[in-house]
């Protein structure tokens, strides 16, 4: 995100983005991948923020951070725009900043999110701006969020230049999150196959059907299995299947949903249907995954 800021400073000529770094406890951190984290300035030293972005990955559910979520608090009733990368909406929510707000987390989390806060209007999406809160649910889509904000603040211009600089050359500065680019390994589908992949993660909480599917993407059931097989190898069915077994498993090793729960959640028929095709695709029920994740050794 701050690359986009950068960049957009530096081709506007305009010094328009400040940033400063920092931390629940003003301390240098570890972050997941190594890195070594100095905040630049206190929590105290901000008296007002015109924009706090948080930054959470895995078990963000799990992070103690009273003296953040305090100092956030403070900001939102000065009017600042708060924001949540990848699972920074699961500490926005903890806050209880996020309230009747529509946003978006990491896709792997996303079921547990739901689950948490019944009250935030939580979408399957790659971004959201609503009022003054923003999300995305990380990776890529944090440059498709801060890529709009430069829309917003410099225009469509300057929005495509930083687009260009950064390489997305096929960008379009409006919201083009309904049919999001998907990328597998080496593959780049057609956009007809993105709008299928797009629908069939939207639909797994709704226990969405191929015929559901077919609907969705104006296709017949047969184009959609034309088309899909041809790109993927693989038919609706195994698609769903496929879908739901990995957001079963997120919700298996990162949530303390019950085992019916999380069938329910994702689709499944029964929790004994979900524990025969767990088994199939990963080797062991989701009750000794579980306890695998959850044992001190991991």
């Amino acid at each position: 995100m701050l690359e986009v800021l950068r960049h957009a400073n530096r081709l506007s000529g305009i010094d328009a983005y400040h940033w400063s770094y920092i931390t629940e406890t003003d301390d240098v951190i570890l972050d997941n991948n190594n890195l070594l984290l100095q905040p630049s300035v206190t929590l105290d030293d901000v008296a007002l923020a015109d924009v706090v972005l948080v930054v959470a990955g895995f078990v963000a559910w799990d992070l103690n951070t009273p003296n953040l979520i305090a100092w956030m608090q403070s900001q939102a009733k000065h009017g600042a725009m708060l924001g949540g990368i990848s699972n920074g909406s699961f500490i926005l929510a903890k806050a209880g900043l996020i309230d009747g707000y529509t946003v978006t987390s990491h896709w792997e989390d996303f079921a547990n999110f739901n689950e948490r806060y019944p009250r935030v209007h939580a979408q399957y999406r790659r971004w959201v701006i609503d009022r003054q809160r923003m999300s995305c649910s990380g990776g890529a889509s944090t440059l498709d969020l801060a890529i709009e904000l430069v829309r917003r603040d410099m225009g469509d211009v300057i929005a495509r230049r930083v687009s260009r600089q950064m390489l997305l050359e096929d960008f379009e500065p409006f919201n083009r999150q309904d049919i999001p680019k998907v990328y597998d390994g080496s593959h780049h589908y057609s956009p007809r196959v993105q709008q299928i992949l797009h629908w069939a993660d939207i639909g797994i909480n709704g226990d969405i059907s191929v015929e559901g599917l077919a609907k969705k993407t104006n296709m017949s059931r047969r184009e959609l299995l034309r088309v899909l097989k041809k790109e993927t190898g693989l038919t609706p069915s195994q698609l769903l299947k496929e879908r739901r077994l990995e957001r079963a498993r997120s919700l298996i090793q990162h949530s303390d949903l019950s085992l019916a729960s999380v069938a329910d959640t994702v689709g499944f028929s029964s929790q004994s249907h979900m524990t025969l095709l767990y088994r199939q695709a990963y080797g062991a029920t989701p009750a000794q995954d579980r306890r695998s994740c959850q044992s001190p050794d991991n």
